[in-house]
This record gives structure tokens, sequence and C-alpha cells, in this order.
């Protein structure tokens, strides 16, 4: 019902609060941590973009495991296997373009992050409009 509800806006809320200061924090770091690893200054320049890109990565993880396991919690496989099918549709899609026009390593987080964008919209879209979560609270058939 509607404390179901309640909960599963604060896990998303709270995941998506902690993903980005992850996110953040690993932007951040990326100049302080890359000279650890390599004192190559083209080495420096090449793990740049990509770097930034893992860090918009990062900033989806959060949402998205939360979605997962609010889905998972509600039975809704049928719908989380299909969103997942259309992401990863999408992931290889942006990989073989990638790999066609030797786009780089950059552009393989891209593709990742394409995934977690269909991932993001389609857990969303189930929480906000098609779960029993989504009248709870509303007066809906979803409150008891």
């Amino acid at each position: 019902g509607a404390a179901a509800r309640r909960v599963a806006d604060r896990l998303i809320g709270w995941s998506t609060l902690i993903a980005a200061g992850l996110g953040l924090a690993q932007a951040a770091a990326m100049p302080y941590l890359t000279p650890l690893f390599t004192p190559l200054p083209a080495v420096r320049e090449a793990v740049a973009a990509p770097a930034r890109v893992a860090a918009l990565v990062t900033l989806t993880n959060g949402p998205i495991f939360a979605g997962e396991g609010i889905m998972m919690g509600l039975g809704a496989f049928g719908p989380l296997a299909a969103v997942t099918a259309a992401g990863v549709g999408v992931m290889v899609a942006g990989l073989s373009v990638s790999a066609r026009l030797g786009l780089g390593v950059a552009s393989v987080w891209w593709s990742l992050l394409a995934f977690h964008a269909v991932l993001l919209v389609g857990q969303l879209g189930h929480h906000l409009r098609l779960s029993p979560l989504a009248t709870a609270g509303r007066g809906g058939a979803g409150t008891p």
C-alpha cells in the first residue's frame, strides 16, 4: 500500500543521492588518482574521457539497482526482463557502432550509459505508472 510506496520512493531517493555522491567523488578524484597508476602524461590523457563517462555511469547505478530490487520484490520479473533486454539491445548497438568506427574505450562506457538510461526509464516508468505501488497513496486500487 501507501507505506510500501513511501519506502520504495525513499529507497530510490537515497540510492540516487549516494550514487550521485560517489559519481561526483570519482570525477573529482580523477586528477589525483590517475598519477598513482601511471607517470605517463599520454596515458593520463587517454583515461580522462573514459573516466568521466564512468563517473556518469556511477550516477545511474543507485536508482537502477534500487529499481531492480523493487521490481523483483514486486515479482515483476517479466517487465524487468523486457526492460533489461531493451537496454542490452541499445548497448549492443552502441558497441557495434563503436567497433565499426573505432571510437575507443570511452564509447564502451557510453554504450553502458545508454543501457543504464533504458533501464532507468523503464524501471521508473514501471514504478510510477504500472506497478501496484503506482497508485498507492493516491486513492487508487493499490491503497488498502
